[in-house]
């Protein structure tokens, strides 16, 4: 089978905003994409990075499968087999390497849910069949489909204890019966089982395994505070503000226990002597501050005009601080809301 050419193609979550933004991001995005849980985001803005997605597969691949491949040659498709319906429970990525003969798929499933998913040899029996469909519309002349390395990335609270061959979800065969059901198994990734020390990698690598075994962590913020010094030794700076960001919105949305206000305060506690890393927590701890001013002024605004507009609230919401500050010095005499704001 001849190689095919493959065209640059990456799956990613949202885009991250650019170092140098006048305005920090807020955690509680609204660039969540309409099936994106925040694993899901998380999920693929740290594995759809090139090179964690390289230095995870060099550590948890057999040895012998990684002697046969050239994970230099490793690209992510934008291909995705996970049903809408189930894209809040699952996130998929398929990565192509080049293999001594051909292109080798492997596809990654993330499960995240906190417990083990019963019937994920089923879905991926599913996803294995769409993938050699859309293989095959694709390359009309092909006879062979390329193969597939299945691997099953999970963090959830408990350990792991799903079937792991496709026979244990069947009733008991007859013999004559064996040659005609599906015999195949897949490789797991149990970060919850592992130890902190077992968790191995380049720091990038380490970090998000770490913040997805941690998510579940009694003390959330804590492990953030930890994941933060990490961090720190992340020598690309730009690529160090990017995960910055990614991890900061992860733990606000995933834990739902960790508020925005508690990461600027740790922040706060954390300075960094990066310049660019400093200007992102300068300006995420300024729009706290001015988001915080915006908030009191229409608590003000309600009991003294009663319940703002939406336009009146998305003006106050987005105005800058000169401006809440002349408003709320105006409010105190303005016999009207038309007056304060003008």
């Amino acid at each position: 089978m001849a190689h095919e050419d493959w065209a640059d193609r990456v799956l990613v979550g949202p885009r991250l905003a650019d170092a140098c933004a006048a305005k920090a991001p807020r955690l509680i995005s609204d660039a969540m994409d309409d099936i994106a849980t925040p694993h899901d985001t998380y999920f693929r803005e740290s594995f759809g990075r090139r090179e964690i997605a390289i230095d995870f597969l060099r550590h948890h691949l057999p040895p012998e499968l990684l002697a046969e491949i050239d994970l230099e040659t490793l690209e992510i498709s934008k291909d995705t087999y996970v049903s809408a319906d189930l894209r809040s429970a699952y996130s998929d990525l398929v990565y192509r390497v080049r293999h001594r003969d051909g292109p080798l798929t492997i596809y990654v499933l993330f499960e995240h849910k906190s417990s083990p998913e019963y019937w994920t040899l089923l879905q991926l029996l599913r996803y294995l069949a769409a993938e050699g469909d859309a293989y095959r519309k694709q390359h009309p002349q092909a006879r062979r489909l390329p193969p597939v390395y299945p691997l099953v990335i999970y963090h959830g609270k408990g350990r792991w204890r799903a079937p792991r061959n496709f026979h244990d979800l069947i009733a008991p065969l007859p013999t004559a019966l064996l040659p005609f059901v599906p015999r195949f198994t897949y490789a797991l990734h149990d970060i919850s089982a592992r130890t902190n020390a077992e968790i191995k990698g380049a720091v990038l690598t380490r970090l998000v395994q770490l913040a997805m075994r941690w998510i579940f962590s009694k003390e959330p913020l804590a492990r953030l505070g930890d994941l933060l010094t990490l961090i720190e030794q992340v020598e690309d700076r730009t690529t160090a503000l990017e995960i910055l960001e990614s991890l900061l919105r992860y733990y606000v949305q995933g834990t739902g226990r960790v508020e925005e206000r508690d990461v600027r305060a740790l922040l706060e506690q954390n300075p960094t002597g990066d310049p660019i890393m400093q200007t992102f927590i300068d300006r995420y701890i300024e729009q706290g501050r001015r988001e915080g001013e915006a908030a009191i002024l229409l608590r003000l605004i309600d009991r003294k005009f009663g319940p703002p507009s939406e336009t009146v609230r998305a003006r106050i919401s987005s105005a800058d601080p000169d401006s809440l500050v002349r408003w709320s010095d105006r409010i105190l005499a303005a016999d009207s809301l038309d007056a304060m704001l003008h």
